[in-house]
């Protein structure tokens, strides 16, 4: 075999053939005519190529490689990989779904809730005080009432009897400060009766007061402001009493069949309204008299 020592020079092997080698190009036979192909067939081969090849590229294309985007941090990929694509997108979709449904959860809160505002039922008599009017502070938290509502819970302070306004503002204030300081939020009835039958906003007509648990989201409470098992009643108590739930009922805040209760009649073992007041509820039609052997004397 002939090995190449220099460029245009052979050496001859021991096998005898011929083997020239000219600019690093061999050559059988030492002619550099090249055999002429009229037809090549070629079957499922990958190291034919036909033409110039180029070996220096600058972008390789994978096509069996991930191809990868990014859009609001959803990852694309290739047909290959399409579960992986089709679990993205569920991903995706449900957390789309949760902020959807947290966004409309919001919006449907703070319009239906957060805009309402305490109830003004236009009673405009002078034994009637609003909020303002005994200077009461700011509620604390506020949740509002379905209306209209079934029932109207009467009860008693079982201190603060007063029978003069600046006084019986002063007790209002008294029983504020009581409330908050043991976490009711605000005053905790709805509407409160001095002895001489001035009558105050408390929470407001369509606000849950804060009387009985089970019962706050389904009635209105009106308290006697003292102590009934000893403090006298007076004709301007139930008279005013009746006018507020007349009003009550036209302002839609109380169900036309509404029905009156005393607290002790719902809340087994208890004094209030008082004895005082008890032997009085007759005298308003709605009251249901069913239970009022429960009531403690005093």
């Amino acid at each position: 075999m002939w090995h190449d020592t220099e460029t245009g020079r052979a050496e001859r092997s021991n096998a005898g053939s011929e083997l020239a080698v000219l600019d690093e190009q061999p050559m059988v036979n030492g002619t550099p005519d090249m055999p002429n192909i009229a037809n090549l067939s070629v079957t499922r081969s990958s190291r034919v190529h036909f033409g110039p090849k180029i070996v220096n590229v600058t972008q390789t294309v994978h096509t069996s490689e991930v191809v990868k985007g990014r859009i609001l941090g959803l990852e694309l990929v290739s047909p290959n990989s399409a579960p992986r694509l089709r679990c993205s997108v569920a991903v995706f979709v449900c957390w789309a779904a949760l902020v959807a449904s947290a966004l409309a959860f919001c919006i449907f809160y703070f319009a239906l809730y957060k805009h309402q505002t305490r109830l003004d039922i236009g009673l405009k008599e002078p034994w009637y005080l609003r909020r303002d009017d005994w200077q009461a502070m700011p509620a604390y938290e506020e949740d509002f009432l379905q209306l209209p509502v079934q029932y109207v819970l009467i009860g008693h302070t079982a201190a603060n009897y007063c029978t003069e306004k600046y006084s019986c503002i002063q007790k209002m204030l008294d029983i504020q400060q009581d409330h908050l300081r043991r976490d009711f939020g605000d005053i905790g009835p709805n509407f409160l009766l001095s002895g001489n039958g001035l009558l105050f906003e408390g929470r407001g007509a369509n606000l849950v007061g804060a009387m009985v648990k089970s019962w706050n989201i389904k009635m209105i409470s009106v308290m006697f402001m003292g102590d009934y098992r000893k403090d006298p009643i007076s004709e301007a108590q139930f008279t005013h009493l009746k006018v507020l739930l007349e009003v009550l009922t036209e302002k839609n805040v109380l169900r036309p069949d509404y029905i009156i209760y005393g607290n002790c009649q719902i809340s087994a073992q208890t004094i209030s309204p008082g004895p005082n007041v008890m032997k009085n509820l007759h005298y308003l039609k709605h009251w249901n008299s069913s239970n009022s052997n429960l009531c403690l004397p005093g």
